[in-house]
């Protein structure tokens, strides 16, 4: 198969392994409200233990819990919702069952209305059961505290991958910067959101099935924008200068913005929460390493897209002709290359990256608003300059660098001076190592 087919393919199959993660489990929402009408039938004088919870039918959920001390009888709790996935009536409870013998119409109204609705409700959840033990058993309760960070940390080190080695991609080819591809990565967060509200309510019982096809949409519309930049905006300036090229990056970046303001509106679009709760990794010193399968589906697929378009880069034609218009573009036109060919696709494929990364961000937290990518995009540009500008495999690896970083900060610091600490090292970095990573101060050389 060749290489370019193989690549979205291949991207395709780690989105599959996404949804399934999550599609073959029980919603863990769905799982909590039915948890939650426990306490509101039973006595808690002596505790309600949850022993088991799992999905049925799609929309069906079955609790096993025992009421009234150990010595007590199993009994089982049936919930029934009116949809599933990101369906508006995924939290609608229109049945519930206690050992096979259904309540009435009154006592469903009570539940919802006047117990559900409450903090007390809440705050009585007994909890999820408790599921066969860690995988990892470590020594030491400041090891485990260590693995959870890293592993809260492992989404923010792909999205600056993603974002560096779409600014280098650019970069690469004209010696200027994009200064638009948070902007970007936003639109792609926004479209993921809207794409799969509208999938649900055209489909309410596809479940996360419309994901893929959400990221489809997203992606290709980003990837369309992209398209008109490199024609449009990227090829006819290239040749100007810098200042151009900047003020466009300025305009771009303002004009994305506000006019993703304006298609918001006042109020954001958040997802619901779907999919399974975390899981239990590890266990340390009575600290435990909890880490959701979502995160890690989302973690696969990105770091599988930043693979193969690596790999795509070094094998590929379009990857050696880039290289060449990179080095020396009269040459490479003399030998027969378009460059306006390989920047425009080369601009489709950046933003499409970027794209990626605000998607996964919906996919992750329910959804991005209008500012949200600008942070994102300054980090990813200071990756790509770190990773020395125009060094693909640089930029990806600046990427991980800052998103380890920032975690290490968070570990030890206030989260919310990590950008500004992050960002005064790295300026510092840059004084000592202007060429970055795998960079020349001079410009003069480049290495992929």
């Amino acid at each position: 198969m060749p290489l370019r087919a193989s690549l979205p393919r291949l991207a395709a199959l780690a989105l599959v392994f996404l949804v399934a993660s999550c599609a073959a489990s029980l919603d863990a929402e769905q799982g909590r409200l039915c948890r939650m009408l426990l306490p509101a039938l039973f006595s808690q004088d002596e505790g309600i233990a949850i022993l088991d919870s799992e999905a049925v039918s799609g929309r069906a959920v079955h609790i096993t819990f025992r009421a009234g001390g150990r010595n007590a009888s199993e009994r089982l709790l049936s919930c029934r919702f009116g949809g599933t996935g990101y369906s508006a009536a995924k939290r609608d409870l229109v049945a519930v069952q206690i050992d096979g013998v259904g309540l009435g119409e009154t006592q469903l109204w009570f539940l919802k209305e006047r117990w559900l609705e409450t903090q007390i409700a809440i705050t009585a959840d007994p909890g999820p059961p408790r599921r066969g033990g860690a995988v990892l058993d470590l020594p030491s309760r400041e090891l485990a505290t260590g693995l959870q960070y890293a592993l809260g940390g492992l989404p923010r080190l792909t999205l600056l991958a993603l974002l560096a080695l779409a600014t280098a991609l650019i970069y690469g080819l004209i010696g200027r910067i994009n200064l638009a591809f948070g902007e970007f990565a936003a639109m792609g967060g926004m479209l993921a959101s809207l794409a799969i509200l509208l999938l649900a309510a055209l489909a309410p019982g596809a479940g996360l099935g419309i994901e893929p096809v959400a990221l489809v949409l997203a992606l290709g519309t980003v990837a369309l924008w992209g398209l008109v930049v490199g024609k449009r905006v990227l090829h006819p300036l290239a040749t100007r200068g810098g200042q151009p090229i900047l003020v466009a990056g300025v305009g771009m970046m303002v004009a994305v913005q506000e006019g993703l303001r304006l298609a918001q509106g006042a109020r954001n679009a958040w997802l619901p929460p779907v999919g399974e709760g975390s899981v239990v990794l590890a266990t340390g010193g009575g600290f435990e390493v909890m880490v959701a399968p979502r995160t890690l589906g989302v973690v696969l697929m990105n770091t599988l897209v930043i693979a193969l378009l690596l790999l795509l880069m070094r094998k590929s034609r379009f990857g050696r002709a880039w290289r060449a218009i990179a080095d020396d573009p009269r040459a490479a036109e003399l030998m027969g290359l378009d460059p306006r060919r390989v920047l425009v696709l080369a601009s489709l494929i950046a933003t499409a990256l970027a794209g990626l990364a605000g998607a996964s961000v919906t996919l992750l937290y329910g959804g991005m608003t209008f500012s949200s990518g600008t942070m994102m995009g300054l980090a990813g540009l200071m990756a790509a300059i770190l990773g020395g500008v125009g060094s693909l495999g640089g930029a990806v690896l600046a990427g991980v660098a800052i998103g380890a970083l920032q975690t290490l900060w968070m570990v030890f610091h206030a989260i919310e001076h990590w950008e500004l600490a992050v960002f005064t090292l790295l300026t510092l970095f840059l004084v000592l190592k202007p060429g970055g990573f795998f960079g020349y101060a001079e410009g003069a050389e480049r290495r992929f």
